[in-house]
């Protein structure tokens, strides 16, 4: 055989992944829980302003707790729902002008990946 007809023979004998590319690797439940954690370390030192902050900062952080236990517990759509109820408390305090908007940016960025992250295990 000549090189180009081993070379075609090889191609259309591998498997579809080889030809295409293979897939990108899906995510874990470890993966979702790391972006939950890094986001706790992110609320855990944000600068939140008023007399109330520590008590704030501590209200994010514990929503992200109980978003992380909700995932262990495999209730994927509670976990989901104490993300956003983050997002709504971090929005809460941009309003109250005691969080910045780009704090805010950053946390609601990192929320939305790990939501994003959950809701990729629910489908798959």
């Amino acid at each position: 055989m000549k090189l180009a007809q081993l070379a075609l023979l090889a191609l259309l004998s591998a498997p579809p992944a080889v030809m295409i590319g293979a897939p990108v690797a899906a995510q874990t439940q470890s993966d979702c829980q790391t972006q939950i954690t890094n986001l706790r370390t992110a609320s855990s030192t944000v600068a939140i302003s008023g007399r109330n902050a520590d008590k704030d900062r501590a209200g994010l952080v514990d929503k992200l707790g109980d978003a992380s236990a909700e995932l262990t517990k495999g209730k994927n759509a509670d976990a989901v729902k104490k993300l956003t109820d983050f997002k709504v408390k971090v929005q809460q305090l941009v309003e109250a002008g005691r969080l910045s908007a780009s704090d805010a940016t950053s946390l609601n960025s990192q929320a939305d990946s790990a939501i994003a992250c959950i809701s990729g295990l629910s489908a798959g």
